[in-house]
């Protein structure tokens, strides 16, 4: 009776083991756009779905329940395609905001708490065969698994490397200088301008000087003259990139613009000479330094930003004389979104307002707020999604970012206390996250994103025109303040797009 009790008690035990050995892990799948700490509102998941052209990148976010103190492995199947690239990097808070992405050492995870928050993006290349793809990705510990599933549709399409829009992002150059070495700054000053590079974005080394708003931009790491520059800036990725002034002589001036037109590099580079002049004695500097490069090379481009017209003088107040005030002194205008005030009748105005070869960029810093998209940190994921929608429908011919890295100081992560949450910072410096790279943010992701979706819609407009784009974007974007915020939206637009232009 004893030894019956016993082998009873052994197999009910070996049955518990096995069952728990077997025991899946509770994962949730949840787009890009939304908040991974929202993944409670849905239900547990374990496929999805993901719709790519060519030369393009899509992600999906895992949020999965575990043990604190144990290790997961996060392991991505071994017959994937080779032409398809992959990563997986932890979501990490940064001051209760969910932002950096962090490298995941050796593909484990060990958890803090009871929950796991995973960022997997693909990363389709130009030579990806069309067609579908099924993607595996394992999560394992003590004898729990799960798997999961990801179908990628990859259409007969390819998004170009050389963006279709211009978009300048600011690198600040006094937040990356490394004392130890100049060659290791400069190693630094190359790692960041090539991560913005792989990020669609055409970066430029920004310093302010005499603490006024007198800006020196230069995109190259290196200086004007150095045999590295020309190849540097001679890559496709790049559209437009920015050259000193202000640190040049009157000869070393003329030299580098004769180099510029000699290697065919003059159309694509733009002087940022002064940061939002705001007085006519600035207007009048800005003229001055202009007239001396434009005496050089009449046709060379300066770039100014602006939110507002003269607080003084005649025109005083008045935001649209700016493009008579610099008329001949600026090439392209660059204006903040938030003084169009979600109208697009004031967009309209600005592109009426343009001669010959002017150009209408814009931008985002601190505003605008509330609706309108923006990639400050307390928006949701559709603001930052929907930066270059308003593009596309407001007709701009470029688009700007003040900073990736505007921390309070150099060597910590504060942000700054006069600029709303996250302004300026869209890259982290990785040693405050035990990463030897620069980390990036979700929100970097997502302007990403919404600059593949920007090259969507340019590519659909060449193909049936302006006027049925337009009646196509529609289902998600109508004006600053009315877009979808619905994610299954989005992707059925993306998919009608791929699907008109791969045929």
């Amino acid at each position: 009776m004893q030894h019956h009790l016993f082998y009873r008690l052994l197999i009910i035990s070996c049955t518990f083991f096995l069952i728990s050995c077997q025991q899946t892990i509770e994962c949730y799948l949840i787009p890009s756009t939304e908040k991974a700490s929202d993944f409670y509102k849905v239900q547990p998941r374990n496929s999805g779905t993901l719709f790519l052209a060519k030369n393009e990148a899509e992600h999906i976010q895992i949020v999965f329940k575990g043990c604190p103190g144990e290790t997961y492995k996060i392991h991505r199947n071994e017959n994937a395609d080779n032409s398809i690239r992959y990563s997986c990097r932890q979501i990490k808070s940064v001051y209760g905001f969910d932002d950096a992405l962090v490298p995941i050492d050796g593909e484990q995870v060990t958890l803090n708490d009871s929950i796991a928050k995973l960022w997997i993006t693909f990363r389709t290349a130009e030579s990806t065969r069309p067609g579908k793809y099924e993607e595996q990705i394992s999560i394992d510990s003590n004898g729990k698994r799960q798997k999961i599933k990801i179908n990628l549709q990859v259409y007969d399409t390819t998004l170009p490397s050389t963006p279709s829009l211009p978009a300048a992002f600011g690198i600040i150059e006094k937040n990356l200088i490394d004392s130890a070495s100049k060659e290791q700054t400069l190693q630094s000053k190359l790692e960041w301008a090539e991560l913005c590079l792989d990020y669609r974005m055409n970066p430029y080394f920004s310093t302010w000087l005499a603490n006024s708003m007198k800006h020196e931009a230069s995109s190259s790491p290196w200086k004007w003259n150095d045999k590295r520059t020309v190849p540097f800036l001679s890559d496709k990725r790049f559209n437009r990139f920015a050259v000193p002034y202000h640190s040049l002589s009157h000869n070393e001036l003329d030299s580098l613009l004769q180099q510029l037109k000699q290697t065919d590099l003059l159309d694509k580079s733009y002087f940022y000479l002064w940061d939002e002049p705001a007085y006519m004695k600035e207007y009048h500097l800005i003229g001055q330094y202009s007239q001396e490069i434009h005496k050089l090379m009449p046709e060379a481009k300066v770039l100014t930003t602006f939110y507002c017209g003269p607080k003084d003088g005649k025109y005083k107040d008045r935001l649209f004389s700016v493009f008579d005030l610099w008329r001949g002194d600026t090439q392209i205008f660059s204006m903040s979104a938030w003084a169009l005030q979600a109208n697009e009748a004031n967009a309209d105005t600005c592109r009426s307002l343009l001669r010959g070869n002017e150009e209408w960029w814009t931008y985002v810093c601190m505003g605008p707020g509330e609706e309108q998209p923006n990639l400050l940190l307390t928006m949701d994921g559709y603001q930052h999604r929907a930066v270059l929608w308003r593009s596309w429908k407001e007709r701009t011919t470029g688009f700007l970012y003040w900073a990736v890295n505007a921390y309070a100081e150099s060597d910590t992560l504060a942000f700054r206390k006069d600029l709303p949450e996250g302004d300026g910072v869209l890259i982290y410096p990785g040693q405050y996250f035990n990463s030897t790279s620069p980390v990036v943010s979700i929100r970097m992701e997502r302007w990403r994103d919404s600059m593949e979706d920007y090259e969507y819609l340019a590519k659909l407009e060449k193909k049936i025109g302006r006027a049925k784009s337009e009646t196509l974007f529609q289902s998600i974007y109508q004006s600053p303040e009315k877009y979808s915020k619905n994610n299954a939206e989005i992707e059925k637009f993306r998919k009608s797009i791929l699907e008109i232009l791969s045929k």
